[in-house]
């Protein structure tokens, strides 16, 4: 998705590019265009254009064809390279079943499938108008278009007058009588006989505008998803409600060795090291046995090549306390699962908010919350987890070593408003976070090894409380509480466990 900012893009629709130049004198009528067109003029017709110039309505249009028969030809793409299941067909606007085909595949059972698209048009172009409205004043098309319309309104008047009474009678003209004639017709923009003229500069704006704001956005590289937001199509429904943060007052929480050693490598940045490729590494050693250790890096959403460290020391820099309580957050509700390492989750941003207690500092509005929300969770995705640790039972040795991955897998999705001017929803409505606890919990929460004798599963008990302690008031209660719930640790396959309260 491009975030850039448009403006430069837009300098080139200025009104020179439109104005039609009378027979004679051309240079000397477009300075008087200029001497007339005082901001104040051009103010008032900024206001008269905003009500009554087709101009945004044309641009909605042109963009909402173009955008949606964009759309249909990657849907079309997708299907044809991966099949119906790489679709998300939950979206309101895809119809499973016969009708205008977008994708045909035939399933296990020689029955064909098809895909039809069926778009709510209106509510794709009243959220498009909605979405220009602010870009059309943070970008100045309205100033820039108000100066082309005032110019070319100028020497249309001239024109008739020049045509009327002669050019000699025009040129002997009181330069005060012919801003006031031109004045007038500025205020009865709309009920003169300019308007169809006017008209057709709308036409000629809206084509230039378009044509910028999609040449902005480089739309073959967009994907699906930036294309549904740009369209205003992903918005969830009630069937896809995000899971509910509704912890118990204490709940329980993996404490196994990757947790302990990753909350760790977040409250302690200055134990993180370069190692002799230049990679930022974090790095745990059991003091029983050296030989078991866990690792941790930092790399980029979407891949695990590791970051070096000028560039990894950036997301180590947003590690704290709050991507810690966010990560008890994502083992507590891990533990409710199965098998965490095959399923997901999703949060709400505003659940989690009110869990860590952000629900009751009003300096900061609600958005800017959810998108600090976001702005730790990315972190968090950005962690990788090295480990080579074996333990065992008696004689038994159960190597539990994994291959190096992510602690979170995490997919973080803003709706709201999209903000054409810096490519981003700037003031999400929500954000929803979906999280899929790495394959290092296979080895480490598989609680059918644990019944065997021959998995790490450690859990401790979370206190709620313990995630609206404020660490800028409170940072050694929290820092207790942090490491007494890690210390509190239970291993399922003990035969006589402590009690802890």
């Amino acid at each position: 998705m491009v975030e850039a900012s448009f403006s430069e893009d837009i300098q080139v629709i200025s009104g020179a590019d439109v104005v039609f130049t009378p027979m004679e004198s051309g240079s000397e009528w477009s300075t008087l265009a200029k001497d007339v067109l005082t901001p104040a003029a051009v103010e008032h017709l900024g206001r008269v254009l905003r009500e009554q110039s087709p101009l945004p309505e044309l641009v909605t249009q042109q963009l909402s064809q173009h955008l949606i028969s964009i759309y249909q030809d990657k849907v079309a793409a997708v299907v044809q390279r991966q099949g119906l299941d790489a679709i998300d067909t939950s979206l309101p606007h895809f119809k499973l079943g016969n009708g205008r085909k977008t994708g045909t595949e035939k399933n296990s059972a020689g029955n064909t499938r098809t895909l039809e698209l069926v778009f709510d048009h209106d509510k794709i172009k009243s959220y498009l108008r909605s979405s220009l409205a602010k870009f059309f004043d943070e970008t100045g098309i309205w100033d820039e278009f108000s100066k082309a319309v005032g110019a070319n309104v100028t020497i249309w008047i001239i024109e008739e007058l020049e045509a009327s009474i002669g050019t000699p009678a025009l040129q002997s003209l009181p330069t005060e009588e012919l801003h006031r004639t031109i004045h007038q017709s500025i205020q009865h923009l709309y009920s003169s006989s300019f308007r169809d003229r006017i008209d057709l500069l709308s036409d000629i704006y809206s084509q230039d505008i378009t044509q910028s704001i999609v040449g902005s956005f480089g739309l073959p590289s967009c994907t699906l998803e930036d294309m549904e937001k740009l369209l205003g199509l992903r918005h969830r429904i009630a069937s896809r409600a995000a899971s509910h943060l509704d912890f118990p007052n204490v709940t329980v929480l993996p404490t196994s060795i990757p947790i302990a050693s990753s909350i760790r490598a977040q409250l302690r940045p200055d134990l993180w090291t370069e190692d002799a490729n230049r990679v930022a590494v974090f790095q745990y050693r059991s003091k029983s046995n050296p030989q078991n250790y866990i690792e941790h890096y930092i790399t980029n959403p979407g891949d695990i090549a590791l970051l070096p460290w000028e560039a990894a020391e950036q997301i180590i820099n947003k590690f704290g306390f709050d991507t810690v309580k966010l990560q008890l957050i994502f083992a507590a509700r891990a533990m409710e699962e199965e098998e965490p390492w095959k399923t997901t989750f999703t949060l709400r941003a505003t659940d989690i908010i009110k869990l860590l207690g952000w629900d009751r500092n009003h300096s900061t509005n609600l958005p800017d919350k959810r998108n600090a929300i976001a702005t730790t969770a990315y972190a968090l995705s950005c962690l990788l987890v090295k480990s080579v640790w074996i333990e065992g039972y008696g004689r038994r040795k159960v190597d539990a070593s994994t291959p190096i991955g992510r602690m979170w897998d995490v997919l973080i999705e803003p709706h709201g408003q999209f903000d054409w001017v810096t490519g981003k929803i700037e003031k999400p409505d929500e954000v929803y976070i979906t999280v899929s606890p790495g394959l290092w919990t296979k080895n480490f929460l598989n609680r059918a090894g644990s019944k065997a004798k021959q998995a790490l599963h450690q859990f401790g008990y979370l206190a709620k409380d313990i995630l609206r302690i404020d660490p800028y008031h409170n940072e050694l209660a929290l820092r207790l509480a942090i490491q007494l719930t890690l210390d509190a640790r239970i291993r399922v396959r003990n035969r006589n466990p402590y009690d802890y309260q």
